[in-house]
């Protein structure tokens, strides 16, 4: 019997509200083929990575084992290998879905556990699967508090349930083979506690890749789950010591080692990236040659894979500091060829020397950190970052402002005293320069880099005055007065002083709360509130 039409349209409804309220906690930018990663998203250079590659394909078409975990050291190219893996089982059908966590995007969906079930339900929903997406749905609109559930009832609800309804009768061979989950080890902390110390964040960030890894290997060892899963990480103290307590037979490592002969493929990556940038830049032949000759390197693709020691991320990172329109190509390359690591027992010596290099070629390295509302004069960002666009991405695709490490390795190396030497800056310098800052800004009345553009203009503005509030603890010797806070409120639209106003005054008596007791240098009128 035909369905009425008012009965077919509520349905379709249903569908779309419960559509609505998975999206709300879907990763998009996460996928392997996202707009957000985009066109060069890392991937494995052509002919490149091919022994491990076939490894890892071979063991998603027939491995024993349900579960494959890719490991290595940071910037091995784990995250490269997993980017040509998910191209190849997307080409094959083979792609169930997929999860590229990034802590360097900035963005908390790409790095928050809270996104994986959900954006992996959603790839599962995008399938060509008969009866899943419904299945998927209902339980969905039979669960509505799914999304502020643990991990392992959220793959229950979302993923298992909805399977094993439907495999009864489905063709499983006509199924996808795998799931792949890459960069665990960047999964963040939990944002929405508060933690007195770094040793109590870096507890909940272990808490939580523990979680992470237990839920996708609890998946799988559902006999109705048909899906092989493919994880990617660094070798992390927690990470490594769950995947120890698992019996045999549940996984199978990959470890990105010798056995992989990563030099031989970063001398073919180095030297057709060298013959693309002399092509590019109008260089005759093997330009590179030249260069390495004046140096006494007679062989400068297999030199600087030498100089990787198996760390894809040093060889990148050379490229794109020799394709820097900065400088000249052969000036660029040379530089990189004369920079000499001072501790070879340091296993990150030689990537720690080409940062530090790089680094020194900022007119100011040390002010990397400023915002562009935290300009000390107009373009300053510009002038301090862009000798740097080789690590650092400072314009997104849609050329606003997009700030991050194009490699967690950075991060990691400017955090690390006895490795970046003059260039690290703890966490309580960094908060004071900030605080510093903020005053001059306030009593300027008005940062000087600021878009002349109306409606960025008042957002800045009443977020400022929002965020000024949290600066507690300032010595008089600032000189600030209340006629600096009347002129803020002055020129913001009555409504955004009016809400500036009022959260500034709850941000600081919340503190005053906790044991906080600021200096009272906010004066706030009682009318504005």
């Amino acid at each position: 019997m035909a369905v009425p039409v008012e009965a077919r349209r509520c349905l379709l409804q249903i569908d779309t509200l419960k559509t609505v309220s998975l999206e709300e906690y879907v990763s998009k930018g996460a996928a392997h083929n996202s707009h957000e990663r985009g066109i060069d998203a890392p991937k494995c250079h052509p002919e490149t990575r091919k022994a491990v590659q076939e490894n890892i394909l071979s063991h998603i078409g027939c491995g024993e084992e349900r579960v494959l975990w890719l490991s290595g050291p940071a910037g091995a190219g784990k995250t490269a290998i997993m980017g040509s893996i998910a191209e190849e089982c997307h080409a094959r059908g083979w792609l169930a879905g997929s999860f590229f966590i990034s802590a360097s995007s900035m963005r908390s969906d790409r790095c928050s556990k809270r996104y994986l079930v959900p954006t992996l339900a959603s790839h599962l929903l995008e399938l060509n699967i008969p009866n899943l997406p419904a299945a998927i749905l209902t339980s969905i609109a039979a669960n509505p508090s799914v999304f502020d559930k643990r991990l392992d009832h959220q793959t229950e609800i979302l993923i298992l349930a909805p399977i094993r309804e439907v495999c009864k009768t489905a063709d499983l061979s006509k199924w996808p083979k795998v799931v792949l989950v890459d960069g665990v080890d960047e999964c963040a902390a939990d944002e929405a506690r508060e933690y007195k110390t770094k040793h109590e964040r870096q507890e909940s960030k272990e808490a939580n890749h523990r979680e992470v890894l237990s839920s996708l290997v609890e998946l799988t060892n559902d006999p109705s789950f048909p899906f092989r899963i493919v994880i990617a990480s660094r070798p992390e103290h927690a990470i490594e010591g769950y995947f120890s307590s698992l019996p045999f037979g549940v996984v199978t490592q990959v470890f990105l080692d010798d056995k992989y002969s990563p030099e031989d493929d970063i001398t073919l990556y180095a030297q057709a990236m060298l013959t693309k940038i002399g092509r590019d830049s109008g260089l005759l032949g093997q330009w590179y040659s030249q260069v390495g000759k004046a140096l006494e390197i007679e062989d400068v693709p297999r030199h600087l894979a030498q100089q990787a020691s198996g760390q894809f991320i040093y060889i990148a990172t050379v490229i794109r500091y020799i394709q820097d329109k900065s400088g000249a190509p052969h000036k660029q390359l040379e530089h990189v060829l004369n920079w000499q690591p001072s501790n070879r027992s340091n296993p990150f010596a030689v990537l720690d020397t080409l940062y530090l290099g790089i680094l020194q070629t900022s007119p100011n390295p040390a002010r990397l950190g400023y915002k562009v509302f935290l300009e000390s004069f107009p373009g300053e960002m510009e002038y301090l970052l862009s000798p740097l666009v080789s690590l650092v991405c400072i314009v997104g695709k849609n050329g606003e402002p997009d700030f991050h490490f194009y490699h967690k390795s950075l991060s990691d190396f400017l955090k690390d005293p006895q490795r970046c030497g003059a260039f690290h800056i703890p966490e309580h310098g960094i908060a004071e320069h900030i605080n510093d800052r903020y005053i001059e800004v306030f009593k300027n009345k008005g940062p000087q880099g600021l878009t002349p553009h109306e409606e960025v203009l008042d957002r800045t503005l009443q977020d400022f005055c929002i965020n000024l509030s949290h600066i507690l603890d300032l010595p008089h010797k600032k000189q600030y007065d209340a006629s600096h806070v009347d002129w803020w409120l002055s020129h913001l639209p009555p409504r955004q002083a009016e809400d500036a106003a009022r959260r500034a005054f709850v941000n600081v008596h919340q503190n005053r709360q906790r044991g906080v007791f600021p200096t009272p240098f906010l004066q706030i009128p009682v009318l504005a509130l």
